[in-house]
């Protein structure tokens, strides 16, 4: 139990900090649909406002319900860290990934109603929704997880 609360406190401070710094940075240095060129045809950094969940699903619902939502999943997530008895590694950091950047970004749901989403990939014009340092956490946290607990199953 000590070993996975230390895990999740060392992976959510840098998260959460380094979410929330590069989203102020885009939100202060780049106007809104504003865009910086990293590497011509497959790296931009933008500035976006996304108001529903990842890669904008849920964008026209009540923020109201996607706050309940996430609250939920991070509640779910810590019962879920604390009570099973999976204790490996790839277990404990999937699980700190996705609490941090869900809780990240549900603090700028309550505060702003959206998240600053800033890193766009593409391919030419065929670009990758826009996404955040959060979200990023998220969906890798996610896969680790799966993998983590693929053989419990």
């Amino acid at each position: 139990m000590k070993k996975k609360l230390l895990v999740l406190i060392a992976i959510f401070i840098p998260v959460f900090i380094i979410d929330q710094l590069t989203k102020y940075i885009i939100a202060k240095n780049i106007s809104f649909y504003g865009k910086i060129t990293v590497i011509k045809h497959y790296f931009n950094i933008v500035h976006v406002n996304n108001t529903g969940i990842a890669f904008g699903i849920m964008g026209s619902a009540s923020k109201y319900i996607i706050i309940f939502f996430t609250f939920a999943i991070i509640i779910a997530l810590i019962y879920i860290l604390f009570k099973v008895k999976i204790g490996t590694n790839l277990f404990i950091i999937s699980s700190a990934l996705i609490i941090s950047g869900a809780f990240s970004n549900l603090i700028n749901r309550i505060v702003q109603g959206f998240v600053v989403d800033f890193i766009d990939i593409h391919i030419y014009q065929y670009h990758w929704p826009s996404f955040n340092v959060a979200d990023s956490c998220v969906v890798v946290g996610t896969i680790l997880f799966f993998l983590s607990i693929i053989k419990y199953i």
